[in-house]
């Protein structure tokens, strides 16, 4: 059934809209700059992402987040440890992201 990768994002502060929207872009083009190793293709199933709207105001500080899905382990093993389109990404929202938080879940498995 796939993994579900959800990431939470804290921007800093002083981060201006323009680094909060950079680090958003980057983010959503993992879907097409994430090539598959074997296959030479993107690999994510699914990658969507967007700004807290929720009315209930239990999110803290976290704002925007980022949903991405894989159809195995080992396509979300490449993607976290050797995937350098993930890695650059990564390492860009130094100095802007202030705390990134990461759950991930297999749909219906508890």
């Amino acid at each position: 059934m796939g993994i579900v990768h959800v990431e939470l994002f804290e921007f800093r502060p002083l981060a201006t809209q323009e680094e909060v929207q950079q680090v958003c872009d980057r983010m959503m083009s993992l879907k097409d700059r994430c090539i598959h190793p074997k296959t030479h293709m993107p690999y994510l199933k699914t990658a969507i992402g967007g700004a807290d709207v929720c009315p209930e105001g239990l999110r803290g500080r976290i704002s925007h987040v980022f949903v991405s899905e894989f159809d195995t382990p080992e396509d979300r093993k490449f993607y976290l440890e050797e995937d350098p389109a993930f890695r650059e990404a990564v390492e860009s929202i130094e100095g802007i992201v202030e705390r990134r938080q990461v759950v991930e879940f297999e749909p219906g498995e508890f």
